[in-house]
């Protein structure tokens, strides 16, 4: 892991794997560590670079939530680039980090090889779930992040049904982070609008590879069709739901793998 500099912070990055350069950005709660998960099927024939978005994990905390703007957290992915000395990659991201990946494209489309995605959050209208994530934050807040947790453990136990490989993996993400800068993530990038209109992206004319499923309204199904439907040249599959991928982490790195060796 190393440290490069961003916008005033510091950005925790890492690399595994030979070949061609392929950049990561993970979602929100998340860290690079699951990024590592998912992606190690890609190692023996990719440069993946993963990193911690900023006030996530071991990059520096943020408490101002002007931090948590879409457009300057997708120049955190170019200063990664440019620091690494990469001109162009195959760039990527996961729910909030498909909001960094293509604000990076947009502007700097000329950079991109291929696009892939696993469920993308946040469009043109306002995400169902920003209510719910707002109070997460504010609860964080006001009891902090080892009580929030384990009230959520339970939940996620006898109402969602989670396994308890689950319910540790999603309790490991959200306790790398500083509490103060995930509850100011979870109030802020939760009401993002990124794309008031998505035809933005008829501009991109590289491949795009999304992933996404059913039955999550803090990933529309919807949105991962509509942004599909836009792109020149894009393909959309779906896939078991979040849990699904927090048991077994590698299928995102498969999928992408199938996408990035047929030849689109």
């Amino acid at each position: 892991m190393k440290y490069i500099s961003s916008d005033g912070l510091n950005i925790a990055v890492e690399e595994f794997g030979q070949g061609q350069p392929l950049i990561f950005a993970h979602g929100l709660t998340g860290n690079r560590h699951g990024s590592r998960d998912q992606l190690l099927p890609l190692a023996d024939k990719y440069r993946v670079i993963i990193y911690d978005q900023r006030g996530h994990c071991d990059s520096t905390p943020v408490i101002d939530p002007a931090f948590y703007d879409p457009d300057r957290m997708a120049e955190d992915m170019t200063a990664v680039l440019d620091a690494l000395g990469i001109e162009r990659a195959i760039v990527g991201g996961e729910s909030m980090g498909s909001t960094t990946t293509l604000k990076f494209a947009l502007a700097h489309p000329d950079r991109v090889e291929k696009i892939v995605l696993t469920a993308p959050a946040f469009g043109d209208r306002e995400n169902p779930e920003r209510q719910r994530l707002s109070d997460m934050g504010k609860v964080i807040r006001e009891i902090g992040l080892e009580k929030f947790l384990d009230a959520a453990a339970i939940r996620q136990r006898d109402e969602l049904g989670w396994s308890p490989q689950v319910i540790a993996y999603v309790r490991a993400n959200f306790a790398s982070h500083k509490a103060e800068s995930l509850a100011t993530a979870l109030q802020t990038v939760v009401g993002w609008r990124p794309f008031p209109d998505l035809d933005v992206f008829a501009r991109l004319t590289c491949p795009v590879y999304i992933l996404a499923w059913d039955g999550d309204t803090l990933h529309p199904y919807e949105l991962a069709q509509r942004i599909a439907n836009i792109f020149p040249h894009a393909q959309l599959e779906k896939i078991p739901t979040l849990p699904a991928i927090f048991e077994n982490p590698p299928m995102v790195g498969e999928a992408y793998r199938r996408f990035l060796e047929s030849g689109q």
